[in-house]
């Protein structure tokens, strides 16, 4: 079973811009999904991207980038 790769995106950006990186994981058919990363607060945006995990089955790779804070 091929794990369902999350991706993340960090400040700035949107989950339309894993779209390439979707189609190349596609292409290999792992299942993936795009969090949509509200951007409100840390621990927020941490408890989104954790509930979205746990409805998925099975092994999960997280991937995100350029989440910043002053």
């Amino acid at each position: 079973m091929k794990p369902t790769i999350v991706l993340v995106h960090g400040a700035f950006a949107e989950s339309a811009s894993w779209d390439g990186v979707i189609e190349e994981l596609l292409r290999e058919d792992y299942p993936v999904l795009a969090a949509a990363n509200p951007l409100r607060s840390l621990s927020g945006d941490a408890a989104a991207v954790s509930d979205l995990i746990r409805t998925v089955e099975g092994p999960v790779v997280l991937a995100a980038h350029s989440y910043g804070a002053r």
